[in-house]
């Protein structure tokens, strides 16, 4: 049975992981991991690795359990071991919430991207970077037809599985050849999901910033433009000895209003909201970047029913399904791996 997997998210991954075989994964980027994301920046000195989408693992559901702590190489994951604060828009830190904390938060010496190339490299499915699928045709005889955006022809696959975000899912299905009825519903369906937008912001310095008793700050009323500060240095390997990175990632209307912002700007009027936050001197950064996550974290979930089973081979996987964490969008994946090697040995 050929299956074609649209997206290398760890969704997408996990799904190729668990179902083997004749499986190609086609990802437009050249990088794994969706949104377990990592940026190395070379600085005097060394390599530095700074986590700017998800900022930790977590192992709280049995796949992950099984692919992080198992099968998959542990050589180098490491937990964080130290707590998430929070703080309000007034600024008020507290501690965090003892039992999320007794929680291991997983990270890889080289970034959380490491979970995506080693379920890559596990040599279970073939990947093929920088391809765009640019639409799905159904066949007459029930497989479907993938295309590149240059209508190149990239294969039939009895299995098509869409591990993309929704507003691109969504995209796929309005340019590709299916039945009008049901794609109609699949259209309505995966528009029904919403993503809030997220600038991630990170700030180097290289001197040490002043320690503190927690790993991360988590903003608890979301009445704060600062949704999360992370202090990258804690993370073992990430960042060179004597230096410090801390990635702020901001909250969904500050992240929509300055969108456009200059990136000279914005990581200034940050800079100077983290030090406020933190009765600290940190604008004097001595190196930044910008991520702008346009699909960070679903708000509205689509129904999983309404996608999956509409047309016979076609399967959506993603956190807009289920929730928007990295160990839930392997639970998705999972989920819908077992449920084509079901429909496959049912006929």
């Amino acid at each position: 049975m050929k299956i074609a997997i649209i997206g290398a998210g760890i969704g997408g991954l996990t799904a190729a992981y668990q179902l083997k075989g004749e499986v190609v994964v086609f990802e437009k980027s050249r990088g794994f991991g969706g949104r377990a994301a990592t940026r190395w920046y070379e600085r005097p000195g060394g390599r530095i690795y700074v986590d700017h989408g998800a900022q930790y693992l977590k192992t709280e559901n049995e796949i992950m359990r099984r692919l992080m702590l198992q099968e998959l190489s542990t050589a180098d994951l490491s937990d964080i071991g130290r707590p998430v604060w929070t703080f309000d828009a007034d600024h008020i830190i507290r501690e965090g919430d003892p039992e999320h904390n007794a929680a291991p938060k997983w990270s890889y010496r080289h970034g959380v991207s490491t979970l995506g190339k080693l379920l890559a490299d596990s040599g279970h499915f073939e990947v093929r970077l920088r391809t765009r699928v640019g639409k799905l045709q159904l066949r007459a005889e029930g497989n479907y037809a993938l295309y590149d955006t240059e209508n190149a022809l990239l294969g039939e696959y009895a299995q098509v599985l869409i591990a993309i975000p929704s507003g691109q899912a969504a995209e796929l299905i309005a340019a590709s050849e299916l039945p009008q009825t049901e794609k109609i519903a699949l259209q309505a369906a995966l528009q029904a999901a919403t993503y809030r937008r997220c600038l991630s912001i990170t700030l180097g310095y290289e001197r040490a910033v002043a320690p503190r008793p927690f790993y991360a700050l988590l903003n608890s009323d979301k009445r704060d433009p600062l949704a999360w500060l992370g202090y990258e240095h804690a993370k073992i390997g990430h960042v060179l000895p004597g230096q410090s990175v801390l990635v702020a990632q901001m909250g969904e209307s500050y992240s929509l209003d300055h969108w456009e912002t200059p990136n000279e700007a914005l990581v200034n009027e940050v800079a100077a909201h983290v030090s406020k936050l933190l009765g600290e001197r940190l604008t004097d950064f001595d190196w930044a970047d910008v991520q702008r996550w346009r699909y960070s974290q679903p708000n509205t979930l689509a129904e999983p029913s309404q996608l999956n089973g509409v047309l016979r081979g076609l399967w959506f996987v993603g956190d807009y399904l289920i929730g928007g964490r990295v160990h839930l969008a392997a639970e998705s994946g999972a989920r819908v791996a077992a449920a084509i090697r079901e429909a496959w040995l049912n006929g």
